[in-house]
């Protein structure tokens, strides 16, 4: 994908975030990204990835040549700078433990806006590197916001100057699938992206 992204806010904020981070992960990690011209240019998306670390997020920020939006755990926000700065960069606070109604009208909003949102459907990080299961949430958002589900799978181990390979699959549309199929179809190609299929083999 080439070309300055159309939807990047122009926030001089934003900017000066985005080029610091972009700056942070070139010189601390060797990063390969593959497949990304399989991202689609427009519409709602959900960037469904496997979840190793914190950096999670904003490795793909600086990856995704589009604006995206980020579910963040409730506590981080009710710190005033980090508040701040989460909104800032697109994030909004989800209650971890129970269903968050409010998060997911946000999610649904967001995505019926145009926009990429980032979920990590095992809904929390992997302490050993293995994809856990998914939750299902993420099929009936996607429905019920028209999004098309884009899997993303994360290798590697964020240690200095470490390699980290950023996988995109094929885009998963939604419509005239059952949610069953879905998370199937999510799950099959998590594997793949993330070499566990090779692992387990």
């Amino acid at each position: 994908m080439s070309g300055e992204p159309s939807d990047l806010p122009r926030a001089p904020f934003y900017r000066f975030a985005r080029a610091v981070v972009t700056a942070f992960f070139r010189a601390c990690f060797r990063i390969r990204v593959q497949g990304l011209e399989r991202l689609p240019q427009q519409g709602g998306v959900i960037l469904a990835s496997n979840h190793l670390s914190n950096f999670d997020p904003p490795l793909l920020g600086i990856l995704v040549p589009r604006y995206i939006r980020f579910m963040g755990k409730a506590e981080l926000f009710r710190i005033p700078v980090l508040r701040r700065m989460f909104l800032a960069l697109g994030g909004f606070p989800i209650q971890r433990g129970r269903v968050d109604r409010r998060a997911i009208r946000t999610a649904i909003e967001v995505l019926q806006a145009g926009t990429c949102l980032v979920m990590f459907p095992e809904g929390h990080r992997s302490r050993t590197g293995r994809l856990g299961p998914l939750q299902p949430g993420i099929a009936s958002i996607a429905k019920k916001a028209g999004a098309v589900i884009q899997p993303v799978g994360i290798r590697g181990r964020y240690r200095l100057f470490g390699r980290i390979e950023v996988r995109f699959g094929e885009p998963i549309v939604p419509c005239e699938q059952s949610e069953e199929e879905i998370m199937r179809r999510l799950r099959d190609q998590l594997i793949q992206l993330t070499g566990a299929d090779r692992e387990s083999g």
